[in-house]
């Protein structure tokens, strides 16, 4: 052991053997001021790809509520034609009442006249009583018609509006409920700008580009998460 020993020592003078030493010593401060670099993008780079992680589950939640969404717009849509039809034939039932309730009333016939008097619907008969007080046989000034005043009020017009309104919210909450997935899809591929960022800055050796690159990787990820922080959360 002392003989192999031997030469090594004579190979390396106490000036040698003290600058080798200051040059390990000069390694390993390196690499402590390095460390911090990799452990603040680690840390950077697990922050991003759980973010990124929850903007996919969110875009996809959106998503679903759009299709949602959109199918109970054209549900209400359907229910409203549905209404606005029967709307339609019952005031042409109404106004076919009317004609023959007309008819009867000039032509004196007054069984006939009550019959149909007594099998107007009700709003229709509110209608004709409240159009039939402005004499509209003599005064030229009355409403044309029942269908003119205001007590005609249909129901089925009442519905038909209803799933309309109802309809337009459906496409407008779709509406939104897409603007917020697609949101979420921008913010997911900008997660994966800062995972690309912090991967590469670990695998450069130079500690002036990789500082650079963490830099850039943190101010993405910092103005990512800003805007995260506002988008709204889904939790149907």
């Amino acid at each position: 052991m002392s003989a192999q020993g031997e030469p090594f020592s004579e190979q390396l003078t106490p000036p040698q053997t003290a600058a080798m030493l200051q040059r390990i010593l000069d390694a390993v401060e390196k690499d402590d001021r390095n460390r911090w670099v990799e452990v603040a993008c680690a840390v950077v780079l697990s922050l991003a790809m759980l973010a990124s992680a929850w903007c996919a589950y969110q875009s996809t939640l959106w998503s679903g509520v759009q299709t949602f969404r959109l199918a109970a717009a054209n549900k209400a849509g359907r229910e409203s034609s549905k209404f606005t039809l029967a709307a339609l034939q019952m005031r042409a039932f109404d106004g076919a009442m009317l004609i023959s309730y007309l008819q009867a009333q000039t032509q004196g016939n007054q069984r006939l006249e009550k019959i149909l008097y007594d099998r107007f619907r009700p709003e229709m008969k509110t209608a004709v009583e409240a159009w039939l007080k402005t004499d509209p046989l003599r005064d030229p000034a009355s409403p044309p018609s029942p269908f003119k005043i205001a007590k005609y009020v249909q129901q089925e017009l009442v519905e038909a509006q209803r799933h309309d309104d109802l309809s337009a919210q459906e496409q407008a909450s779709a509406e939104e409920a897409n603007e917020n997935g697609d949101t979420y899809v921008l913010l997911t591929v900008a997660f994966a700008s800062v995972l690309f960022f912090g991967g590469i800055g670990g695998s450069v050796q130079s500690r002036r580009l990789r500082i650079g690159l963490f830099v850039i990787a943190l101010v993405l990820f910092i103005v990512t998460l800003i805007t995260l922080g506002t988008m709204p959360v889904c939790r149907q």
